[in-house]
């Protein structure tokens, strides 16, 4: 076999041995998923039918100190996302209106 074809070999079987299962706490299951990315507020989890984020206050306490949950840091981090988006609806409607005045 070539580089390539081992490598991609070796990447599937991580990717199979890393596949996890999350039951929330109001009994919401996700079943054989790949934690993609660890938010302080949530993960990101895929699986085959796409792409979910899971808040960690619905997450069991055993799943938030396996991935180090600390609710200030996600209190802070959601506040910021918050901000950001607000900040990015201003910029596009402020756009939108010297697009409107330029007509």
């Amino acid at each position: 076999m070539n580089k390539a074809t081992l490598a991609i070999l070796a990447a599937l079987s991580a990717s199979i041995a890393l596949a996890d299962d999350f039951k929330t706490t109001d009994g919401k299951e996700y079943k054989n998923v790949t934690v993609t990315r660890v938010e302080p507020d949530g993960i990101v989890i895929m699986s085959k039918s796409g792409i979910s984020k899971v808040y960690f206050t619905e997450l069991p306490k055993e799943v938030q100190d396996r991935f180090n949950y600390d609710a200030a840091k996600a209190t802070a981090f959601s506040a910021e996302q918050t901000a950001n988006q607000e900040a990015l609806y201003k910029s596009r409607r402020e756009s939108e209106r010297k697009q409107v005045e330029e007509r």
